[in-house]
């Protein structure tokens, strides 16, 4: 399916010359936002019986092709077609988002979905399948339906309701829990599924963000967590798969789990996140409080970003932040564990930087101890070593433009 995809994506780009292949991710948002605001706004329609509000959310040459009827062309033969798979039956309709991406004007969507139909006098009738939409955004800027396939589908399976999260006990300050990686040391099906190449304590290969199937993946992962209650780990990988979702809520939920029982990759993710949500240097110090901790117990994104942070004096105004040392010794720390050319570079880099610093530090307090006026004697011996006259003595240092070079003595 995700090659379909990507030939149909080609497919369009050569079909349009227009086509703004490089997207503003702020736009592309807003783009999916809205796609998924009008699938949203279909079901409701659907499922309230608001048949007539339909066809307008469909292209005027839209082609849809129903599981198990005749083709549809038109949006004027939508309006002839629409509501009569439901026939007087109540509907509804359960949608699960696999897929879903923008490329200039036009989007493709892929889901699951459950329709169930409740008769007036009969029992339900439940129907599974798949959709693949591609959405076209039409000349008044509104997102639309352009094509629409949907086939049947297996029965999905019930998903058992997913486990409340286990934190993990703080120490008393607050501070995280101390975790050892290698608690557990055989990977679970969860972390096959889905272990990060930015996490250097996964337990399997790193699985590429296109190659994840987020719905069954969060199924796995969840029951893991039931095998495996309060785990790291998986608390950390939920985190991400719902963040794919866009569930807030229980991806928060999760990386918090995670960070309080002390994985120190979401430790570092939600110092990040709060330094960038940061308004005032009080919310920023925060955050470099939780980047420091990360760093401090080895996580190599962290290790890398503080001191990178550090070089550029971004944590100039809080107090107590590590020293250039300090931060040459996570980069020296990090280097292991980086992992391609730009990661490397920046490494070498960041450890260039802050030796220069230190060198730069060593000549300003050179040249502070040299400045000033300085009073004294002059005295001059014979080649007895008697002492012959004794003269007053005062000499000025000065760097007139700061450089160590320009020295007036």
């Amino acid at each position: 399916m995700r090659l379909a995809m990507r030939v149909i994506a080609c497919l369009v780009a050569l079909a349009i010359p227009t086509l703004a292949l490089a997207e503003d991710p702020r736009s592309q948002a807003g783009d999916i936002a809205a796609i998924r605001a009008a699938g949203k706004y279909w079901a409701s329609a659907y499922q309230a019986g608001r048949f007539a509000e339909i066809p307008e959310l469909y292209t005027v040459d839209a082609v849809v092709m129903p599981r198990g009827r005749p083709r549809i062309e038109g949006r004027e033969a939508m309006r002839r077609a629409v509501g009569g798979m439901a026939a007087g039956r109540r509907v509804t309709i359960d949608l699960t988002e696999r897929e879903i991406w923008t490329v200039g004007d036009y989007g493709w969507y892929i889901g699951d979905f459950r329709v169930t139909y409740t008769p007036a006098n009969a029992a339900p009738v439940v129907e599974f399948g798949r959709s693949l939409i591609i959405y076209r955004r039409d000349a008044d800027g509104r997102w639309r339906v352009h094509r629409d396939i949907d086939s049947p589908a297996p029965q999905l399976p019930t998903t058992p309701a997913a486990a409340a999260p286990v934190i993990a006990p703080a120490l008393v300050d607050g501070t995280p829990a101390v975790w050892d990686p290698k608690t557990r040391t055989q990977p679970v099906a969860c972390d096959r599924l889905t272990a990060s190449r930015y996490d250097r304590t996964r337990l399997a290969p790193p699985v590429a963000r296109a190659d994840i199937d987020v719905p069954a993946a969060i199924r796995q992962c969840e029951a893991d967590l039931r095998q495996h209650p309060g785990d790291p780990r998986l608390h950390f990988q939920l985190g991400r798969l719902y963040g794919y979702t866009g569930d807030k809520e229980k991806t928060l939920l999760h990386r918090r789990a995670a960070a309080a029982a002390g994985n120190h990759n979401a430790i570092f993710l939600l110092a990040y996140l709060d330094w960038a949500a940061a308004k005032d240097d009080t919310a920023r110090c925060r955050a470099e409080r939780g980047m420091k901790l990360a760093a401090d117990r080895g996580n190599y994104s962290a290790q890398l970003t503080y001191a990178s942070y550090l070089v550029e004096g971004k944590f100039a105004p809080c107090p107590g932040v590590a020293s250039r040392a300090e931060a040459a010794a996570y980069v020296a720390a990090a280097k292991p564990a980086v992992d391609g050319f730009f990661e490397t570079r920046l490494a070498d880099q960041l450890a260039d930087q802050l030796a220069a610093m230190d060198q730069t530090a060593a000549r300003e307090m050179l040249m502070t101890q040299m400045r000033g006026t300085w009073k004294g004697a002059f005295r001059r011996y014979d080649a007895s070593g008697a002492l012959v006259e004794t003269i007053p003595s005062e000499i000025t240092v000065r760097f007139p433009t700061g450089e160590a070079y320009d020295y007036h003595q």
